[in-house]
């Protein structure tokens, strides 16, 4: 379980088995499942192209996206290996 003042992430996978973030520094739980659920609701009901973050220039697919995460942010450390996680 999260404590209160850790950060949350949400990712995306997309069918070439790129990761991308979608939202990064979100203050808790709910935040991060609403994210999540507007990234669902894109690939379930939209087709087109999406910017992932208002002004990154990264630009996915709908019918690309096959699984997405919302997580507890990790904390920066140099010695921490890449991040774990079970994706849906």
């Amino acid at each position: 379980m999260a404590e209160p003042d850790q950060l949350h992430e949400v990712w995306i996978e997309l069918s070439s088995g790129t990761r991308v973030i979608v939202g990064h520094d979100l203050p808790d739980r709910a935040a991060a499942s609403a994210i999540a659920n507007r990234w669902i609701a894109i690939a379930r009901e939209e087709d087109g192209l999406h910017e992932t973050t208002p002004g990154s220039g990264v630009v996915v697919r709908a019918t690309a996206i096959v699984a997405i995460k919302a997580q507890v942010q990790p904390t920066k450390n140099w010695v921490r290996g890449p991040r774990d996680g079970s994706w849906l």
